[in-house]
């Protein structure tokens, strides 16, 4: 039983564009949420549906749900599956901000473990994600399975130059293979598009795709380097001290309680922790999201330090821990009692990893072009 289920594992391999398609799902998720919550509170929780009935938006949800799940069943075109993201994506989003309503007895939307309930799922999302971003499984079956992808854009005339490129060396790797029927298919199909008969599948890249890849080029232009190295670190050392800020709260809140009052102080610190100290419950929020606050904000300074110094390796793995514990642990304590704050905390941490990430393809690829100068 064991020994079948291994073999049944063993079989799968990942999808091509797999890290795309779930980028395009945390998106949608977490764009419909925060879209979602961001309009009922604009236009005060209108309901859709008439006296009678009350059509919430977790219908929507699933429906959309249910649209992205059949859509890679019924449709062999790949172009289906991006799609299928955008459903799945903004189809849980609806879904899921209804959650106060499924966890509670009197169906509460507002409750208030609602929101970082929602988040926990977009984080599992982005845990998922980051697990296949950037890896690549160089197995035989899994480059033909690509390559196999591939070539039904040839027959969809929706192949980009640099996908052929992409076509032929998973064939060329497929090709190496020591299983006969992968490499002789791969063979053939590689000597097959080496031919030209390929090249009537090959079109130019639409809109979309070419201001990604105009995007990119700027970035490459104005972005890396010493400069991406500097703005990398910039933004992790204010994000480190505003992390840091937290325990000088709970300091200045102390201070301000030791004759038994409070004074402005202690609300104004209080306003901006976004936790009502005089709740038993608050407090204790406040000082666990205090307690990981320092550590993110220690890990972040140290961070920098180390890219400032050259370190990039190790400026790099840290960023990305700190960075993740962040999102992962601080955010959902933050939800707790702000949502909109921990929405703009956590795009404004999204983002710095996007900074983070590109360093590390920096310092990787440098680290490879060094080794093939030195194989030479």
């Amino acid at each position: 039983m064991i020994s079948a289920l291994r073999r049944r594992l063993d079989h799968l391999v990942r999808r091509l564009d797999a890290d795309r398609f779930l980028f395009v799902v945390l998106l949608g998720f977490g764009g419909s949420v925060v879209l979602t919550r961001l309009y009922l509170e604009l236009t005060g929780y209108p309901t859709v549906g008439g006296d009678t009935l009350h059509i919430a938006h977790a219908v929507w949800g699933g429906l959309l749900l249910f649209v992205g799940g059949l859509l890679p069943l019924a449709l062999a075109n790949r172009s289906a599956l991006l799609a299928a993201a955008w459903a799945t994506g903004i189809g849980a989003g609806l879904f899921v901000d209804e959650v106060g309503k499924f966890i509670t007895v009197d169906n509460d939307y507002f409750f208030p473990a609602a929101a970082p309930v929602a988040y926990a799922v977009f984080v599992l999302a982005l845990w998922l994600y980051v697990r296949v971003r950037g890896r690549r499984d160089p197995s035989p079956a899994s480059e033909m399975h690509a390559a196999l992808e591939l070539l039904g854009d040839v027959v969809d005339r929706d192949l980009s130059e640099a996908d052929r490129e992409e076509l032929d060396r998973r064939l060329q790797a497929a090709s190496r293979s020591e299983h006969e029927r992968i490499a002789r298919l791969a063979g053939d199909l590689l000597e097959l598009s080496r031919s030209g008969a390929l090249e009537g599948g090959v079109t130019e890249p639409g809109r979309v795709r070419r201001l990604v890849t105009g995007a990119d080029e700027w970035a490459n232009r104005h972005l890396s380097g010493a400069r991406l190295r500097r703005v990398t670190a910039g933004a992790l050392v204010l994000l480190g001290v505003v992390a840091v800020a937290d325990l000088a709260v709970v300091v200045f809140i102390g201070l301000d309680l030791l004759d038994g009052t409070t004074t402005g102080l202690a609300d104004a610190a209080n306003d901006y922790a976004r936790v009502g100290i005089q709740d038993g419950l608050g407090t204790a929020l406040l000082l666990a999201r205090v307690g990981l606050d320092v550590v993110v904000g220690v890990l972040l300074l140290v961070a920098a330090a180390h890219l400032l110094r050259g370190r990039d390796r190790r400026g790099v793995e840290l960023a990305q821990g700190a960075l993740l514990l962040a999102l992962t642990l601080v955010n959902v304590l933050l939800f707790y009692t702000d949502q909109w704050v921990a929405s703009g905390a956590a795009v404004t941490e999204l983002v710095v990893l996007g900074l983070v990430w590109r360093t590390r393809r920096e310092v990787l690829s440098g680290r490879d072009a060094r080794r093939s100068s030195a194989g030479r």
